[in-house]
């Protein structure tokens, strides 16, 4: 449950398929996951096309698009530490990522939640922030 909590946490980062954090992360092998997608009719992702650099023309080119701003989910404890529970582009996705987060830390069967390397005793959780990029601190 763990790794599949942690697979969704990098699937609201990243955009990707759960199926394949799980490769990557390598849980499960390729031909695995190659053997679940035949079995349910899940049809792999195409593979991203392959651009041609080109030259843009002067009356074409437009100014770079605004980055959305970069967030850090934190676990704030009693003691003052901030683990890190994930990051993110967006506030969108910040807030879903919070919500992830919080759903992991409050579950009721009794076992401690892992985030940053460590167990955590419930107890000493005071909060979940959303953390901007200029203000990790």
């Amino acid at each position: 449950m763990g790794q599949l909590a942690q697979a969704h946490r990098d699937r609201l980062e990243t955009g990707k398929q759960v199926l394949d954090i799980i490769v990557e992360r390598g849980w499960v092998s390729a031909q695995e996951v190659a053997e679940i997608r035949a079995a349910y009719g899940i049809e792999a992702p195409p593979p991203a096309p392959v651009q041609a650099a080109r030259e843009p023309s002067p009356e074409t080119e437009f100014p770079p698009l605004a980055t959305a701003a970069r967030y850090t989910i934190a676990i704030r404890l009693t003691s003052g530490d901030l683990i890190t529970a994930g990051e993110t582009e967006g506030s969108d996705k910040a807030a879903a990522l919070g919500h992830a987060v919080v759903a992991d830390l409050t579950k009721e069967d009794g076992e401690w939640p892992f985030f940053g390397g460590r167990f955590i005793n419930p107890e000493t959780i005071i909060s979940v922030d959303l953390l901007p990029e200029d203000s990790e601190s």
